[in-house]
């Protein structure tokens, strides 16, 4: 996608090894299309205004890859890197895509999201990317429903350093809650919460999209 002025860069994190569903990796498990997980995210992702998009491997990354590009439009690909320290926590999964997202001088700001978030769409993408370029001063953009934030956040360049910065496994949370009271808010549906960790939420997956 071409545009003027400064854009917005998606980061999906897909380095993870889902081991509360083993042995299904839960970004390899089809909705009701077929279509897998991590497809289907970035079916959301690649549509929307974000660009450019990198996701971040890790465990399993032939496989993933791999399924990611099922439903991948030839314009629309996604740069795809490998996190080298994943094994090490969220934290360094994130570190790798910002150090990527970082080399583009015209990006203002980084949408990261999770590969096991195929419910969220592109409009709160969108939503989320014109929130902040009209407010590039704040240090961000994150999603609310019932009071509550979730996933995706959107990020200020300016907070690069500090996402790089971090360690373990337990990605930006701490840095959210330093900024939480001067990021920008959209509202959204509770598909920010969603997640599909165990078993039984992998078949609620499955029975998910029945429309294509």
């Amino acid at each position: 996608m071409t545009q003027a002025g400064p854009s917005v860069a998606a980061i999906v994190l897909a380095a993870g090894g889902s081991s509360r569903t083993h042995p299904m990796h839960k970004l390899l498990a089809p909705d009701a299309t077929g279509l897998p997980m991590i497809a289907r995210t970035l079916r959301a992702v690649t549509a929307s205004r974000a660009n450019p998009v990198t996701v971040v491997l890790g465990h399993r990354a032939a496989e993933i890859r791999a399924a990611a590009l099922t439903d991948t439009q030839a314009d629309c690909t996604p740069r795809f890197i490998t996190a080298p320290d994943h094994a090490c926590g969220l934290s360094q999964t994130l570190a790798a895509g910002i150090r990527t997202t970082s080399a583009h001088p015209g990006v203002a700001g980084a949408l990261v999201c999770l590969g096991d978030m195929p419910l969220i769409d592109t409009a709160l993408i969108d939503r989320m990317i014109e929130t902040f370029l009209a407010h590039p001063d704040r240090p961000g953009v994150m999603p609310m429903h019932d009071g509550r934030r979730g996933n995706p956040v959107l990020w200020s360049r300016t907070l690069f350093p500090a996402l790089l910065a971090l360690t373990g496994d337990q990605g930006a949370r701490h840095l959210l809650h330093r900024h939480e009271a001067t990021m920008l808010r959209v509202a959204a549906g509770p598909e920010i919460a969603a997640d599909f960790d165990t078993p039984a939420r992998l078949a609620d997956f499955a029975r998910c999209f029945t429309d294509g």
